[in-house]
């Protein structure tokens, strides 16, 4: 038979973690079970958590106050879930009332995934509304040039004079494809310039 643990995350240390340790004993979690851990919701590493998922095994209970204890957002919390699943980890979250090994635990956690998908999907419009607005707006967005005129003519050359782009680009301290585009952008121009 496996063990039963609990994980409680409180964000600074002046609050108190005993509601969280009340509920998790509640539920049957030994005391000496029971990890406390001092650190923001949005942080992504939590040194307690990460140890006490590598220590869970098949048959192993983990239990927690709330769903956001799992992880940093509704994603990583699932992440995290599916992970444990697959280890054969139980996992109770006692707010909810939610055992995702029963039928109604699963169906909790799928609803979960919808929004966690719908999160995903309205982040995704927002930024391409946010680049389409910019681009109305006349701002180059994307990633920057990172070589200077100077450096797209000495890459310009380099081509000209036989070198590979891997050459130049090492000697510019740059990918190789960054040379590529430089130097396709700067022959296109000068046709054009050409053809004026």
């Amino acid at each position: 038979m496996g063990q039963i643990w609990g994980y409680v995350r409180v964000s600074t240390e002046d609050q108190n973690p005993a509601l969280q340790e009340d509920a998790l004993a509640a539920a049957g979690v030994p005391a000496e079970h029971i990890v406390v851990e001092r650190v923001s919701g949005a942080a992504k590493v939590r040194p307690l958590f990460a140890k006490l998922v590598e220590r869970l095994g098949d048959g192993d209970t983990l239990m927690v106050w709330k769903v956001d204890r799992l992880g940093r957002n509704t994603l990583d919390a699932l992440q995290t879930a599916k992970k444990l699943d697959e280890a054969g980890v139980r996992i109770v979250i006692t707010t909810l009332g939610a055992d995702l090994k029963t039928a109604a635990g699963r169906l909790v956690f799928g609803v979960m995934a919808q929004i966690a998908e719908f999160e995903r999907e309205l982040i995704r419009e927002r930024v391409n509304a946010g680049l389409r607005a910019a681009r109305a707006r006349g701002k180059v967005v994307g990633r920057p040039n990172r070589l200077t005129a100077h450096q797209v003519r000495e890459a310009v050359r380099m081509i000209e004079e036989g070198k590979s782009y891997a050459e130049a680009a090492a000697t510019l301290g740059v990918h190789r494809s960054i040379v590529f585009r430089a130097v396709k952008e700067a022959s296109a121009a000068a046709g054009m310039q050409e053809a004026a």
